[in-house]
């Protein structure tokens, strides 16, 4: 979900915008050594656009990733709606002979469910990881809030409510075994519980300090986001130590900002 609730989610946008719009396009990115990484999809929340994904889809273009953001209208849209259509997109790119390397994943709240039932339903195997931000896996607290009283507006709301009978918490949708989960929950998420972000089967959990939306705009996050795509596992080291500022870097990494 997007909501913006002080000066610093404000600055954050400040930074996107200073970063640029990449839009939803591909792009043949290598690394320094002229290496192709492989190819990322990125998918946004509720309420956003492709432009929130930019700065983080430009982060990982300099690791030599090739970057495709799928943007979708998620306003006045059904969850049922938008897991068909990402069911069909997902189909369409086990065909697409112009990817090379293995495919990676990185949702945003929203698009996390998306992903996870989508990808139950199509035989993806180049899928290797997939990382999911602030996903709200049992639901939202802040849904269940407001849900009810903006039927009018989005119904999908009301579905991500973290009721036991919500939409979200009926869902039966695994991601498939032969694939690797990270997770990076918000510490100060406004939106959903620290506990609504674990996956049974997750190979790995990490929380780091930000909002619920702003996570996907932090240095930090986008470190430990190449960190799993490359090793499958979180840099925990760089957690328990001195790094604590916004546009601090992974050791490993810090050729790549």
């Amino acid at each position: 979900m997007l909501m913006k609730t002080n000066r610093q989610d404000a600055a954050e946008n400040l930074a996107l915008n200073n970063a640029g719009n990449d839009s939803p396009r591909t792009d043949s990115g290598r690394n320094e050594t002229g290496v192709r990484q492989g190819t990322v999809i990125l998918l946004h929340g509720l309420g956003a656009g492709s432009w929130l994904m930019s700065l983080l889809a430009m982060r990982l273009r300099h690791s030599g990733y090739d970057v495709r953001i799928w943007g979708y209208r998620s306003i006045r849209q059904s969850l049922e709606s938008l897991i068909d259509h990402f069911t069909e997109r997902f189909r369409e790119l086990s065909q697409d002979e112009s990817i090379q390397g293995p495919i990676h994943i990185v949702a945003h709240s929203l698009g996390s469910i998306i992903t996870r039932e989508a990808l139950a339903q199509v035989d993806l195997s180049n899928v290797h990881r997939i990382v999911l931000l602030s996903p709200p896996l049992k639901g939202s607290f802040f849904a269940s809030w407001v849900g009810p009283y903006l039927m009018w507006l989005s119904p999908l709301i009301d579905q991500l409510a973290d009721r036991e009978d919500s939409f979200v918490n009926r869902l039966a949708g695994r991601f498939p075994p032969h694939v690797e989960v990270g997770v990076i929950a918000a510490e100060w998420d406004y939106v959903l519980t620290e506990r609504a972000t674990h996956l049974e089967n997750q190979t790995d959990h990490i929380v780091l300090p930000s909002r619920h939306t702003g996570l996907v705009l932090r240095r930090r996050a986008a470190d430990q986001i190449r960190h799993f795509l490359q090793h499958g596992t979180f840099h925990r080291a760089a957690e328990q130590g001195t790094v604590h500022r916004d546009d601090a870097v992974l050791p490993e990494m810090s050729q790549s900002n």
